[in-house]
């Protein structure tokens, strides 16, 4: 198993950490069928107990996260445009901003829920062990927090669970509380509970003091309290636990999962990856034929057969207008600088150079070929795979936190603060170890507001795929700006508003709970 090589056990746990004797159906809050009579109380007496039951939360984490994740984060942005003809219709609401409140694929939160509930039992039952693990603690209190911000910053409100469902009289149909409420009450309190519990430093797939602190500062962030959210990232730096690649081939291992005859595999690893869910095919499928909770949804998004989503026309040639493909054009803006990717195309074999960044053909359909055969607006992100996969072996880890992208943050930060020189020696402490040309005070900007959109932009492109440009555009107050130019052009686009900025509530939430409102714009 993913975690502590326990899944059998899991299975056996699963109804118990979820809810004990029953099921509801309340927006399928716990949407589990009841396999033991065992109570939860019967069950936490020991450290090995909340073990399961913290891998339990992360069990459900994977269902939560494995498609919403990209949903919530990514094709919101500028970062997709329209893929196949065939694609999926509700997949295309996305880039449409014309989401459905019947679009339970993207606003159904029942999974979340789950995830959520089963915090709740470890955050009441851990303390009662004697001489529990203070660090399993704190994971539920950093799961809960991480699965409540998301919820804050996907619909504002939501109905607040904090104690765990256990009893069939519990009241369940609770209106929304709203988001400031449950940022004070619940999800601060709860990150800084898990910093304060927490003994451990690093793991990939957990969450120990770097995650938590990379947490904290993604909450900050978005309460701009950047005097706190650059204090969280400079203990992470602080730790030299992490640092950047410096190879084209090292940041590629950092995402590849490529399967077909002859490729690497999954490797998926390197000195940058802070925090990732993580996916293992040696794990049977859950409800084969009905799910696939515990299978990455990265293959089924990025590259399907027929894609909903291909690579968009505004960020290709934002892109090769920084890092010029035509070598005239290229010289003309760094002269000083030579590209460092080659490719073979004489009979002699003397390698010539690609010009561009490098990073553009890792992230593109068929690389440095596809450039003649995909046109601009029509490739599909390969930055994780290179061949379309059946979802059912798709492993892929879902990258929550890196190294690259908590620096980006950290130069706005610095940038807001004034520290525009420091700003700009972090993006080219980047630039350098992706081997690509500095980046001038010049070109840099002359203003605050020039600057932050030049540090959002490196951002974007260095995190294409990762699910953060939404969420940075949210903060930084400049989704409306940045995509009603876009959603302009596109037919059947729906215009931007402050109201929608936020998704819509699920239908079926709706009907189950008498209590909830719909969010103003739907």
């Amino acid at each position: 198993m993913k975690y502590f090589n326990i899944k059998i056990k899991l299975r056996f746990v699963g109804v118990i950490l979820a809810m004990t004797f029953f099921s509801v159906s309340c927006g399928d809050l716990l949407n589990e069928d009841p396999i033991s009579e065992i109570g939860a109380a019967s069950f936490w007496k020991s450290n090995a107990d909340a073990q399961l039951g913290v891998a339990a939360i992360y069990d459900a984490m994977q269902g939560a996260y494995r498609l919403k994740h990209y949903n919530w984060g990514e094709f919101r942005s500028d970062n997709f445009s329209i893929g196949s003809a065939s694609a999926n219709a509700n997949s295309l609401e996305l880039l449409y901003n014309d989401v459905n409140s019947g679009n339970g694929g993207v606003v159904d939160w029942s999974d979340l829920y789950i995830m959520i509930n089963r915090a709740n039992l470890a955050i009441k039952y851990i303390p009662q062990i004697e001489g529990f693990n203070a660090n399993l603690l704190a994971e539920a209190h950093a799961l809960r927090a991480y699965a409540y911000f998301d919820a804050i910053r996907v619909w504002g409100g939501v109905p607040l669970f904090t104690e765990p469902v256990e009893s069939s009289t519990q009241e369940l149909a609770l209106p929304k509380t709203d988001g400031a409420t449950i940022m004070n009450d619940v999800v601060i309190p709860d990150m800084l509970k898990a910093e304060e519990l927490m003994a451990n430093i690093e793991n990939k797939y957990r969450f120990t003091l770097t995650s938590i602190w990379c947490l904290q500062a993604d909450i900050y962030m978005w309460n701009k309290d950047y005097a706190n959210a650059k204090a969280a990232l400079e203990k992470v730096i602080a730790t030299n636990e992490f640092s950047l690649v410096t190879t084209p081939e090292a940041w590629q291992d950092l995402f590849l999962n490529d399967i077909q005859e002859g490729g690497p595999g999954k490797i998926m690893t390197g000195p940058e990856l802070i925090f990732s869910i993580r996916f293992d095919l040696t794990e049977s499928r859950d409800n084969p034929g009905q799910t696939r909770a515990n299978r990455s949804g990265i293959f089924a998004l990025f590259f399907a057969g027929l894609p909903s989503y291909h690579l968009s026309p505004v960020l290709e040639r934002k892109w090769r207008d920084k890092f010029p493909i035509d070598s005239a054009d290229w010289v003309a803006k760094y002269p000083d600088t030579d590209p460092i990717l080659t490719q073979d195309v004489d009979a002699d074999g003397v390698p010539e150079k690609v010009y561009g960044d490098w990073r553009y053909y890792y992230c593109r359909e068929l690389g440095i070929d596809g450039i003649g055969s995909k046109l601009i607006g029509e490739a599909r992100l390969a930055k994780y795979n290179k061949t379309n996969y059946s979802q059912d072996l798709d492993d892929s880890d879902i990258v929550l936190y890196r190294y690259a992208g908590i620096l980006y943050t950290l130069a706005e930060i610095e940038n807001i603060l004034g520290n525009d020189d420091v700003a700009l020696d972090i993006v080219n402490q980047i630039r350098t170890a992706r081997q690509l040309p500095l980046v001038s005070s010049e070109e840099f900007g002359s203003t605050q507001d020039e600057r932050e959109v030049y540090i959002l932009d490196e951002k974007q492109l260095e995190l294409l795929g990762e699910a953060e440009r939404w969420w940075d555009l949210r903060r930084s107050d400049r989704a409306i700006s940045t995509l009603n130019p876009i959603l302009d052009t596109v037919p059947g686009g729906v215009i931007l508003t402050p109201d929608r900025l936020l998704f819509p509530i699920f239908d079926d939430h709706l009907v189950e709970n008498p209590n909830l409102e719909q969010n103003p714009g739907y």
